[in-house]
Parts: C-alpha cells; structure tokens; sequence
C-alpha cells in the first residue's frame, strides 16, 4: 500500500527516527498522522488524539498504515485553546525542546542583570544565569540578548530531561507543560537531584515531590517555595 498525507499509522516496536536516534516508547506505542512523504521519508504529524505534534522523520519501512484520517477541519476547529498551548515543542531528532512558556517561568525566577558579576560561588555570570564564558566587565545589550543566551542554555538541561526519558528513569509520557516544569526545576538544581526526583516515580509523585526542594543549607526559601509551587502547577496543568 502506497503511503501518503493523512494516513494512520503505528510504529515497529524497533522504530528509530530517520536520523537513526532512539525513539521514546511514547512515540512507538501511539498512533500518528502522516504529514507529508518524500521517497522512504515520512513526517509524522500529530497523534490521533491530537494531544501532541512532532513533526518527526521517519523510515517508512518502520510505520503501519491503520487508515486515512478523515477529520483533520473538524479537529483543528474544536481544538481547545489550554490544549494547543500544551503541544510538544521539539528539535530535529525528535527530542523535547523547552517551550516558550517554560522559557519565560524560568527567567521569572533566575532574575537578568545584563552586566558580568561574580555568584556567591565565585563564577562570573550574566543574564539569566549564563556563566559559559562570560568575563568581568561583560555586558549584555539587551533582556532579549539575555533571553537568547537562556533558550541557549536550557537546551543543555533540556537534554537532561530527555536523557531520563531514553534511560527509562522517566517512565510515563512527558507532556510539553511537563518538560518544562521538569527544564526549569533542573536548571535551578542540577540534573543529579532531576534524576533523583523521577527515577522509579508515577506523574503524581514526582509532582508532589518537587515541593521538597525548597530548601538552601538547610534552611526553607520563600524564593525556592515559590518556584517549587510554581514548576508543580505547570506540570499538572492539562
């Protein structure tokens, strides 16, 4: 059967994206929409449910067709808008990227000083936290220029994120608001503590655990409450 736009279709349990990166078991084990094909290269679109959006290559040898999709107007018309917000950003291999949203929580709380100065640990630092570098006397031209230098940043702890996902110590499919609560708790406390909170844990636990990391020398953070409060809603926001 020729595949083609439109069609539903499922995943070998050996799928691979096209560049040959490993492909999550969320991706293998959901059903997608065919964007567009090119030779032995297909674009998987959205899931079935519309839930999420990858946009990701992928060997035609590996897909399935269930069916052509036949409500593609309807679905886009009654979308609602909490969910359109919530839809995965990701990066060529098919990895999670940090959205927009995500972005902008965590320079809430990282603060932007757009000129270099040295953090309690003695490391020259700029903008939202940016130490890669950076020199006394540095200065930033703008917030925007800050901003950039953070979506920069965050794909390092992105990849953190991602990287729990490959090794199984998440175990349950991440959705875009998860992935940035997860980002943004990473980038505050390292990816040893990311580790520590998923690994093993249900949604619904690692939510709840994340209230515990408030806490400098010993000591509660009104600051890192606040943050910590903030990374659970997004995570279990719908």
């Amino acid at each position: 059967m020729e595949m083609k736009e439109g069609d539903i279709v499922s995943l070998s349990a050996d799928a691979v994206y096209y560049s040959g990166k490993v492909m999550p078991d969320w991706v293998k084990n959901d059903k997608w929409i065919i964007k567009s094909v090119t030779g032995d290269r297909a674009i998987l679109g959205k899931n079935v449910s519309g839930s999420n959006d990858i946009n990701s290559p992928v060997n035609i040898k590996y897909l399935h067709v269930l069916g052509q999709e036949q409500h593609n107007n309807a679905a886009a018309a009654t979308t609602p808008q909490k969910n359109v917000a919530n839809l995965q950003q990701t990066t060529a291999t098919g990895e999670m990227s940090v959205s927009d949203r995500g972005v902008e929580l965590i320079a809430k709380y990282e603060g932007c000083r757009l000129e270099a100065y040295k953090c309690p640990a003695g490391v020259w630092t700029i903008g939202y936290g940016h130490t890669q570098g950076v020199q006394q006397g540095q200065k930033l031209p703008s917030v925007e220029a800050a901003k950039d230098l953070l979506k920069q940043d965050l794909k390092k702890y992105g990849g953190y994120v991602n990287n729990c996902v490959k090794k199984g110590l998440i175990s349950f499919p991440l959705t875009q608001n998860q992935f940035d609560a997860l980002t943004s708790f990473c980038y505050n406390c390292g990816n040893g503590s990311l580790q520590n909170l998923v690994s093993g844990r249900d949604a619904a636990t690692v939510a709840d655990k994340l209230l515990l990391y408030n806490k400098a020398g010993g000591k509660v953070l009104a600051g890192l409450t606040r943050r910590r409060e903030e990374e659970r809603a997004l995570f279990l926001a719908s």
